[in-house]
Formats: C-alpha cells, sequence, structure tokens
C-alpha cells in the first residue's frame, strides 16, 4: 500500500487543524469590545505575526481556547456571532472568491461542503434537499476539552453572513438549529442570524427554503467560480486515453477533497466488482495505486503554478490530512519541496 495513503487512514482525531486567517474577525471584534488581540494572541501562544499567513494553520484546541477566552474577556456571549459579522471573503481565500462568483448561493454552498476540509478538519458537512428546503448540516462538535460554544456560534454566523453577501441582506434562513445550550439572551441570536434558533440540537443545522438559494446571482461568474473543474477536466482529458483509467481518475478527482479514496470505494462509484477493476486496470498496463499516485502528482503540479494556490490549499485539494504529508510525499515524487517548486516551477 502507497505509504502516503496508508499515513492518511490513520485516524488524526488529536491533529486537527484551521486556517489561521479566521483568527483575523475574531480580532476585529475584539478591538469592538475595547480589547487588544495581541495582547490575547500572546496569552495564549499564538504568533500574531502569522496570522495573515494563508499557509499557516492553528491547532483546533488552540482556537477553541482564543473563543473561549474572548467571550471571558468582552462579557459578550453573543461574541461568536459578532466575529462572524467581522469576516471577509478574503479570509477564505480561493474558495471565499470563489463562493462569491457561484451561479446560485447553492452553488456556493456546495462548494463549501466540497472543499470544508480546507477551512477546518473538524468541518464534515453536508447538504441535504428536502423537498422546498434545504439543509446545511454543520455535523457535531469535535471532542475537545471545554468546548467554546462561540466557535460553533462563529461557523454559523460565517455560512449565514457568505450567503447574505452573495444575494443580500435579506436572505435569511428558514430555521437554525444549534448544538449549544439556550443563552441567557436568545432573541439576540434571532436578530443577528436574522433567523428563528433552536438550541441545545443534537447537531447544527441550518435550514433555507430552496427557491431563495437557488436565485441566480446577478454576481455570478461561472468562468471564475468554475476554472478549477475546467483545469481539472483539461488534465482528465490529455492525461489519459484508455476508458476505464480515464473514469478511475476522474472519480479519484471527485473524491480526493474528502482524503485519498481506495480501490474498493472506486469500484463501488464505478459499480463493478474489485477484481474487475483491478483486471481491467491491469490490462490497460497500470494499476489502481498508479493512478492514484499520477492523479496527485500531475494535479499538485497544476495547482502549484497557479500564484493565488498554497501550498496549504493545495494540499487539502489533493487529500493529505496536513501540509507537511503532502510535503514530504510531493518531495519523494519531485525531488523539490512544494513552496520551491511554486516559487521556481520548471518549465516542463
Amino acid at each position: 500500500m502507497d505509504p502516503v495513503a496508508n499515513t492518511m487512514a490513520q485516524p488524526l482525531a488529536l491533529q486537527h487543524s484551521m486556517m489561521a486567517t479566521f483568527i483575523l474577525p475574531v480580532a476585529r471584534a475584539l478591538r469592538l469590545h475595547g480589547v487588544d488581540p495581541l495582547e490575547v494572541m500572546e496569552e495564549l501562544g499564538i504568533d500574531a505575526a502569522k496570522v495573515a499567513n494563508p499557509d499557516w494553520r492553528i491547532p483546533h484546541t488552540s482556537f477553541n481556547d482564543l473563543m473561549a477566552r474572548s467571550v471571558e474577556l468582552s462579557g459578550d456571549e453573543a461574541f461568536g456571532l459578532l466575529a462572524a459579522e467581522q469576516l471577509l471573503p478574503q479570509v477564505l481565500h480561493g474558495l471565499g472568491l470563489a463562493w462569491l462568483a457561484s451561479d446560485t448561493v447553492f452553488d456556493g454552498l456546495q462548494r463549501l461542503v466540497r472543499f470544508g476540509k480546507l477551512v477546518s478538519t473538524t468541518l464534515d458537512m453536508q447538504l441535504v434537499e428536502d423537498g422546498e428546503l434545504v439543509h446545511m448540516d454543520l455535523g457535531r462538535n469535535v471532542e475537545v476539552d471545554h468546548f467554546a460554544y462561540a466557535s460553533r456560534d462563529y461557523a454559523v454566523g460565517m455560512v449565514t453572513r457568505m450567503s447574505q453577501m452573495t444575494l443580500g441582506e435579506f436572505l435569511a434562513p428558514v430555521a437554525i438549529a444549534i448544538e449549544r445550550p439556550a443563552p441567557r439572551e436568545p432573541e439576540r441570536w434571532e436578530y443577528m442570524l436574522s433567523s428563528r434558533v433552536i438550541f441545545a440540537s443534537a447537531s447544527t443545522r441550518i435550514t433555507w427554503s430552496r427557491a431563495d438559494i437557488m436565485e441566480p446571482l446577478v454576481t455570478g461568474d461561472p468562468a471564475l467560480a468554475r476554472v478549477n473543474d475546467e483545469q481539472t477536466q483539461g488534465y482528465l482529458d490529455s492525461f489519459l486515453a484508455q476508458t476505464t483509467s480515464r473514469e478511475v481518475v476522474d472519480k479519484i478527482v471527485e473524491k480526493l477533497p474528502d482524503g485519498p479514496p481506495n480501490q474498493q470505494q472506486i469500484a463501488d462509484s464505478l459499480h463493478v466488482s474489485n477484481r474487475t477493476l483491478q483486471r481491467k486496470l491491469k490490462d490497460e498496463g497500470t494499476s489502481f495505486m498508479d493512478l492514484l499516485q499520477d492523479t496527485r502528482l500531475q494535479l499538485a503540479r497544476k495547482y502549484l503554478r497557479q500564484p493565488s494556490r498554497s501550498v496549504v490549499e493545495t494540499s487539502y485539494l489533493l487529500g493529505f490530512s496536513e501540509p507537511s504529508t503532502f510535503s514530504r510525499a510531493f518531495k519523494r515524487w519531485t525531488g523539490m519541496a512544494p513552496a520551491d517548486f511554486r516559487d521556481h516551477p520548471p518549465e516542463s
């Protein structure tokens, strides 16, 4: 088995991380309360100088501590929602800009689900269509000591704010269920989220009217939002000629952001047995593991040649659990570190 894939298969419950740029809205919210965010970060051992670096991630536990301390210092039980109101699309880097250029709010939400692990490895989101309603399920909280419910509020506020930024402030969820105890002033949540809010829920879910989020956006730019899809399709067209191999690579690319798929998963998605898939690939002179590694390598080269694509974002798009794991694999494949390849890509 590929040692990279084997590493990826191991549980990483204690290594969850998130984009450090999500600290920026928190810092703005602290300033609104007259609290110096630099002092708070220094107290918690967070390097403030690295916060704006798109390649830097912080442990989920560190962000949890930051949110808990922010609530304590501000005395604001709705601090997570206030922080979300300070969020700008640039905080999400390429994902935020692609979201704003999406055809519809629903299209943007689909992108968030697909690339949620870039934002935080704790996220396990699902978008469920239910008749005239669409639910965004944010999953359950990760087990950490002294979980800060402001972090859950922040996640909900972030999704609703990004949705409103695409269609306007009049876009309001039908209902929101939050996995947190009822606050002292629940009406603040309903006012700030413009929705009916249900507390002490088993999981966190945001519900919209299907008609509202399927409305075409005047700001939609399909060419910009889907540039990665087009590049991937072009790669597929030129990379392989064999039918079965092409289908396998297509499925690998589709599943990579959620982690590297195994051969059985691909066989199931193609509705063939594992043995049949293995035989067909052998007849074409290749194997599943060869295709998986080649696909990751070719996409890594393509993504790293894009100036706006960070090494961290590339690593998660290719299904690596941590940037360090991707860096080791890429150096083994090419003899170069990803950052060096991005700064000085070879001609071929």
